[in-house]
């Protein structure tokens, strides 16, 4: 019954979605099937962290089985999502990157973007457990420090930022020899997970705890870890830290582990809710895109009623001046040169106008307009757009923290907009466009999360 009423839910949600807002979204060029796309599949968590900090180690006691390789060093490049059979029929296998994201039926379509060789490197692990029944995992390559994408053969962080965006439930996992150290994992809290997802999503693990000296050696690990999580996320109130080690693995017998398992059990349980959180993350992320289009719209806007605040006096004196060159240009042209022998003006103050009358003031008006319309298209336009870019901030309010949150994490989108289709952008109704997200937020959505 539950799943039935989240699935119409969604259902609400895509259709509404597309009928509101599908138009608006491919005139800004935003890809709204990327924000629907984790309801194609299950709900999914992501294991990242340093090498070596026991992610397969703690996959395998999770489900049971092993399914992943361990050991002290990196002995995994590759991206393993892992999920039960589709049926209680169906083989435990391992199925090929090319086929996993060539599956109209998965959500991954879009890791088709990083290449040929991020592919070779991307497996889907078919695993009867019950534990998988309702979501899957995701293992991903150990962060590495002083790594470019010319190293890996493909953009790591893009991936694992494409791969937050669909996940529910991230775990971060460090160990106590590399407490926040790493490049790549600060790389990510501060710059990947930040742009793809929300915070309330990861969960940071303090893991293979066994493996330190004594106590006083845990408390250095822990601080430590604390004090580079503070500069990686800017935060000084720290999200939580669960401690934890593999009861398989242990190292040292003497520390008083069982006083851990309690916080063992409880990172398992925040793990295995990701299932629940699936509708109103997915609802969260509509709505974040949703504010992102409106934010966009909102500066398109302002950019197009600045500029025909700018372009309409000098449109009027166009205007003016090819009235002026209609009547009297050609009595100028007889005065200076004789010709035409008769002016426009003449002729229709004789009343015996004739069409060759017409040519000359036609010709006149025709040529004003056209360099007025040039001044307007080669130097006032082009200077416009260089301002804002220039300027980006001075076309909105940004009045709230809020805003000015998602104003930097879309700026990047409008840039964009503006070098690929300014001209275009002076003609579309931005209004309407903001009025359909302000009816979307505070009309459908809100009905939707009624519903859960």
């Amino acid at each position: 019954m539950k799943e039935e009423k989240e699935d119409k839910i969604l259902g609400d949600l895509k259709k509404v979605l597309f009928k509101r807002l599908g138009w608006a979204f491919q005139r800004y060029g935003m890809d709204l099937d990327r924000v629907l796309m984790p309801m194609k599949w299950k709900p999914l968590v992501l294991i990242v962290g340093n090498y070596s900090s026991g992610k397969s180690t703690f996959i395998n006691e999770f489900l049971g089985k092993e399914i992943q390789r361990t050991g002290q060093a990196p002995t995994d490049d590759s991206f393993t999502i892992i999920t039960a059979p589709a049926s209680d029929d169906e083989e435990e296998v391992a199925v090929p990157g090319s086929t996993v994201v060539n599956d109209p039926l998965l959500p991954f379509e879009g890791l088709r973007a990083f290449g040929e060789h991020f592919i070779s490197h991307l497996w889907l692990k078919r695993v009867a457990t019950p534990v998988l029944k309702e979501f899957a995992l995701i293992d991903t390559p150990g962060m590495l420090d002083s790594v470019t994408e010319k190293d890996r053969g493909y953009d790591y962080l893009g991936v694992i930022g494409a791969l937050a965006r669909l996940s529910d439930c991230i775990v971060l996992m460090f160990d106590p020899h590399k407490a926040g150290t790493i490049k790549e994992t600060y790389q990510a809290i501060r710059s990947t997970f930040s742009g793809a997802t929300g915070e309330d999503r990861i969960i940071y693990c303090l893991n293979r705890i066994d493996e330190c000296e004594n106590i006083q050696d845990l408390v250095r690990s822990y601080g430590t870890l604390c004090w580079n999580l503070s500069q990686m996320t800017g935060r000084k109130d720290m999200p939580r830290i669960f401690l934890t080690y593999s009861p398989s693995h242990t190292v040292r017998k003497d520390m008083d582990l069982p006083a851990w398992e309690n916080e063992r059990e409880q990172l398992i349980e925040n793990i295995k809710a990701a299932p629940r959180m699936r509708i109103s993350h997915i609802l969260q992320d509509a709505d974040r895109a949703v504010r992102e289009l409106g934010i966009i719209s909102e500066f398109m806007k302002n950019f197009k009623a600045s500029f025909w605040n700018r372009a309409i006096p000098t449109i009027k004196i166009g205007l003016l001046t090819a009235v002026l060159a209609f009547f009297l240009g050609d009595v100028l042209s007889h005065i200076l040169t004789g010709f035409p022998e008769t002016p426009f003006i003449a002729s229709f103050l004789s009343g015996k106008i004739e069409p060759s009358h017409l040519i000359f003031p036609a010709v006149n008006a025709v040529l004003v307009i056209t360099i007025f319309t040039s001044y307007l298209q080669r130097l006032l336009f082009p200077r416009h757009v260089k301002r804002a870019l220039e300027r980006l901030d001075d076309f909105l309010d940004l009045d709230t923290t809020f805003k000015k949150d998602l104003w930097e994490k879309t700026k990047a989108r409008a840039v964009a907009l503006l070098h690929a289709q300014a001209p275009r952008l002076l003609w579309m109704r931005h209004h309407k466009v903001m009025a359909c997200v302000e009816r979307f937020l505070n009309q459908d959505l809100r009905a939707l999360y009624e519903k859960i």
